[in-house]
């Protein structure tokens, strides 16, 4: 079995490495690279394998966000997870993530309930998602889902566009290497750039449905590709924002993979 985050590490090691080349930030008083590590989402309950869960997964659904809003290392896939030693103000700040008390997270784990559940004949209405607030919070506390930073050294509360396609520009090729070796088959991006990175990865060979830009289907590949409001947006719906676009290819004729 691949054990996917460990194998991440290798590819972080030489990403860092190119990020000290690149004279990127570091830690101000601990002169380390600014850095967050990322990829499968570990879960607090240590019965649950991620590796194992998520190559068995029908539906492995990545979500690929812009940037970490942080001047200090971090590793997103504990931000569930109780470890050993860390302080109480850590393990208070997981407890909260675990019951989506941030909105960020709240958002992703509504996407993520109705990515994973939805079917041509149970849709995941905004009406259903309204009353299945503890469903939600099972479904991203137990199942398998990557979480993706395109930006790995953290910055401000925002990420100009022009940051992001110059960090692209610069790290493109390792941040494609860290999605093949997810091998997601749900891609939620969540930024158009982000989106438009994606589709050239795959070779812009897509399947479209009428209507709906948000979404391609890689057919070749058996990918689907959906463009999102970024998590933390305010005054838009986020779920509807990938959902309908969802329910789309779930009722549309397209050829069916998941």
């Amino acid at each position: 079995m691949i054990d996917y985050n460990m194998q991440l590490e290798e590819l972080f090691a030489r990403w860092i490495e190119r990020s000290e080349q690149n004279n990127e930030p570091r830690e101000e008083g601990y002169g380390r690279i600014i850095f967050t590590k990322d990829g499968l989402m570990e879960k607090n309950d240590v019965g649950i394998n991620i590796s194992e869960a998520w190559q068995k997964a029908q539906r492995r659904i990545l979500f690929l966000v812009k940037d970490q809003p942080s001047e200090w290392c971090d590793d997103s896939r504990l931000w569930l997870r109780d470890i050993a030693g860390e302080t109480d103000q850590n393990r208070h700040n997981k407890e909260n993530n675990r019951v989506l008390k941030s909105r960020f997270l709240h958002n992703i784990a509504d996407m993520f309930w109705g990515l994973w559940n939805a079917t041509p004949n149970n849709l995941c209405t905004s009406e259903q998602l309204r009353t299945s607030f503890e469903q939600v919070k099972e479904c991203f506390n137990r199942h398998p889902f990557a979480y993706v930073e395109c930006k790995k050294q953290g910055g401000s509360t925002s990420i100009s566009d022009l940051t992001l396609l110059q960090y692209l520009n610069k790290y493109g090729d390792l941040l494609r290497e860290e999605i093949e070796l997810l091998a997601p088959n749900i891609i939620v991006c969540t930024n158009p750039h982000i989106y438009n990175f994606v589709q050239n990865m795959y070779g812009n060979e897509f399947e479209q449905i009428k209507d709906h830009n948000s979404i391609r289907i890689d057919l070749r590949n058996k990918k689907i590709i959906l463009c999102s409001f970024h998590p933390s947006a305010w005054n838009v719906n986020v779920y509807e924002g990938v959902m309908d676009h969802f329910r789309a290819y779930l009722l549309s004729d397209h050829p069916k993979f998941l």
